[in-house]
């Protein structure tokens, strides 16, 4: 599923979803919206990555603030996600579907950055027994 993702981030950096009246965060690095959803775009791919990883070496904690944290991120990134699959797959993609798409992507960058901080906490602090 990750390998498939990463297909995607050739088509939506070139998508012209990303254009127009769309603007980056205040105080970002990006000099434009695609640049800055494209880069949310990876980072969300790097995190689940690592999740999967983690999970397959059972590393993952089983608490609620975990699995709640990794569904929100889900949850916030599914547009982007969404559309990422719909131009990969050739389909028509709506002007109403792109604005929520756009304004979808900084609560997704927003998730991905708290699911990084509870990976960041699995590191300093491993399950017992590993």
């Amino acid at each position: 599923m990750v390998l498939t993702r990463l297909k995607f981030l050739t088509l939506l950096a070139l998508s012209s979803v990303f254009v127009g009246c769309a603007s980056v965060p205040a105080n970002s690095q990006y000099d434009s919206f695609a640049a800055y959803a494209e880069s949310v775009f990876r980072h969300q791919s790097a995190v689940l990555s690592r999740l999967m990883m983690l999970s397959e070496a059972d590393l993952l904690p089983d608490n609620d603030s975990f699995q709640n944290t990794e569904q929100a991120m889900h949850d916030a990134c599914n547009l982007l996600n969404e559309y990422a699959e719909r131009q990969n797959d050739g389909e028509s993609i709506s002007l109403h579907f792109k604005a929520k798409v756009q304004a979808s992507v900084e609560s997704c960058d927003n998730s991905i950055q708290k699911m990084e901080a509870l990976l960041a906490s699995v590191d300093q602090n491993p399950p017992p027994g590993q």
